[in-house]
């Protein structure tokens, strides 16, 4: 036998079609705001692009301004490509979520490309006037911008700083590339006022990553 409750639970509730239709409109209202995650392949794939590209840049400048040519940048070619290697696998490692071994890969890809800088450098050659510092500070100036992207990039998860040293890592091959071109002096120089500038483009990466807040806390 019935209750007088059953009809309530029995009987189909009306739906207003009209507010059926206004909730789903401010649903796709607000997932059409809600930001659009990127893929961390993507992400390390800019943290490479940046200092590559503006490595690219530096070459053909100083192309045109006569500070390098196409048959120094041929010579310096097997360097040249393991600073690119070492950006990749510093990129890749800083980004990677899951990747346990990658970071050591990458950290010693970068040490492998600092010691072939220094092991293949001829003894200097040509007049300067300069002096060296000069190169130290023009490699940090040439890492400003891959620097800017890693921090913003590195910003999208919680803060590592192992994450953060590869970043810096990847950055520093952009001033080491335009060491390779418009440098000519000898190794001593290489190791102490090019690498200089490659070891602070990775600290200065760890300490802005420190300090700014993360967005995400993702790991």
């Amino acid at each position: 036998m019935g209750t007088p409750l059953d009809p309530l639970f029995t009987r189909d509730v009306p739906v207003a079609e009209a507010a059926r239709a206004r909730v789903l409109a401010a649903a796709h209202a607000e997932l059409a705001r809600a930001p659009r995650t990127r893929s961390w392949r993507t992400e390390a794939l800019a943290l490479f692009a940046a200092p590559t590209l503006l490595s690219l840049a530096v070459a053909g400048v100083l192309c045109v301004l006569g500070r390098t040519s196409l048959t120094t940048v041929w010579e310096h070619a097997p360097a040249l490509g393991l600073l690119w290697l070492a950006s990749a696998l510093c990129a890749w490692g800083a980004l990677s979520p899951r990747l346990r071994r990658l970071p050591l890969a990458a950290l010693g890809g970068a040490g492998g490309a600092a010691a072939t800088l220094v092991l293949t450098r001829g003894p200097a050659h040509g007049v300067t006037t300069l002096p060296e510092w000069v190169c130290t500070v023009s490699h940090v100036g040439v890492g400003l911008v891959p620097g800017v992207v890693a921090v913003l990039l590195l910003r999208n998860a919680a803060f590592q700083p192992r994450r953060a040293l590869l970043a810096g890592l990847s950055v520093g091959t952009a001033g080491a590339f335009l060491g390779e071109l418009a440098c000519s002096l000898g190794p001593g120089h290489v190791l102490g006022y090019h690498l200089s500038a490659w070891a602070f483009a990775a600290v200065a990466t760890l300490g802005m990553a420190r300090l700014l807040p993360p967005r995400s806390f993702a790991p």
